[in-house]
């Protein structure tokens, strides 16, 4: 779990699914003891990958079908 802690609190806080995200992450990386320097720049990246995602659903996908 230690190997893989920083790549599975970005995909647990970028998957973009109610109950993931930055605060859920925090609490899961507060509960798992993962240090705060590894933890913080895994959740940067998850809500970036998180904003890249629902942008690309809603102004690509929704987009097109309302233009």
């Amino acid at each position: 779990i230690e190997k893989y802690e920083f790549w599975g609190l970005v995909l647990f806080v970028g998957i973009p699914l109610p109950g993931t995200g930055a605060w859920t992450g925090s609490l899961i990386a507060s509960l798992l003891g993962i240090k705060f320097k590894k933890a913080f720049p895994a959740v940067i990246l998850g809500i970036v990958m998180a904003t890249v995602i629902m942008s690309i659903l809603s102004y690509g996908l929704l987009g097109a079908l309302l233009h």
